[in-house]
């Protein structure tokens, strides 16, 4: 099983991994499961169980400039860079929970979006445009790796 997890809030361009989701729904594969969380934790390794293909999409604070994107491996993560947990567990402590308790998946993509800010409803237009470009991306390795094609659309 292939699973897409956009994690998030509802706060400002921390909605970027919920909105890359929102963006693929309709875009793959039936096959392909799409799910959204907010500020999971530990429950992160939950949704783990079972899955052969996981990609996460989440938030991130590196100091690199807003909409910015990164694909990053687990040992990539480095506490220093970004906190992605609502209770002090930070995603790289939950892969290694997570891997501790054999529950990684075979393949393990984590893709990342540089974010500005946290107030308001709405995210800043170049998040807004990130999240358009690694959906996009997504949606063409996903379909690629599984041999499926984006489903058509009618046109007028």
């Amino acid at each position: 099983m292939i699973r897409v997890i956009g994690l998030g809030s509802p706060f400002g361009d921390d909605q970027a991994g919920w909105r890359v989701v929102e963006l693929l729904r309709g875009q793959l594969p039936d096959s392909i499961e799409l799910i959204t969380l907010d500020r999971p934790g530990a429950s992160l390794i939950n949704w783990m169980q079972q899955v052969q293909h996981l990609v996460l999409i989440d938030a991130c604070r590196s100091g690199a400039s807003p909409g910015s994107l990164f694909r990053l491996l687990p040992q990539d993560l480095q506490e220093e860079q970004s906190r992605f947990s609502s209770h002090d567990l930070t995603l790289q402590e939950t892969l290694q929970l997570a891997a501790s308790l054999v529950s990684v998946p075979e393949t393990l993509e984590i893709h990342a979006i540089e974010i500005g800010h946290l107030a308001g409803e709405s995210m800043s237009p170049v998040v807004e445009k990130a999240t358009q470009a690694l959906a996009a991306s997504i949606v063409d390795e996903l379909c690629a790796s599984t041999s499926g094609r984006p489903p058509t659309t009618a046109r007028d």
